[in-house]
């Protein structure tokens, strides 16, 4: 049963999250400047918007690859930290290199999609993918879940 509500709420919270992480990144790395009169609370709250907009463009782009790699990594159990970082940035890199959303070759969007990139595999990874894959005997202290 364990499974199940991993496969049903975890997974898709952890890419939800993921998505958010990787859209601020890049909202933050745009430049955004608060105008003048503008209180800093009223800043944050207009790059909070404008983080769950463009998380909707990040997790509609990178959906696919990263279902792809979701279900190898919970068909293999994949559980390791550096390979979650390197999944999110190959990810961020080819939207990058793609030019989905209008980007552009430049060492600085390429740098950012890659760093966007690792900001959501790492929040994957600490929400779903530390977990990944079925349980086995040797995590568990040499037995199995009555649930597995």
């Amino acid at each position: 049963m364990r499974n199940v509500w991993r496969i049903i709420l975890v997974i898709p919270v952890a890419f939800i999250a993921a998505s958010l992480a990787a859209a601020f990144v890049i909202t933050l790395s745009a430049g955004a400047q608060p105008s003048s009169g503008e209180s800093s609370g009223d800043f944050f709250a207009k790059l909070i918007v404008i983080s769950i907009i463009a998380s909707m463009v990040v997790g509609a782009v990178a959906g696919i690859p990263a279902l792809i790699l979701i279900i190898m990594a919970e068909a293999f159990g994949w559980r390791s930290l550096i390979l979650h970082l390197v999944f999110g940035v190959l990810i961020g890199l080819a939207a990058f290199l793609l030019g989905i959303g209008g980007a552009t070759e430049t060492r600085e969007a390429v740098t950012i999609g890659g760093a966007a990139g690792a900001v959501g595999g790492f929040v994957y990874w600490l929400i779903a993918g530390r977990k990944a894959g079925l349980p086995t005997a040797e995590a568990n202290g040499g037995r199995l879940p009555d649930d597995a």
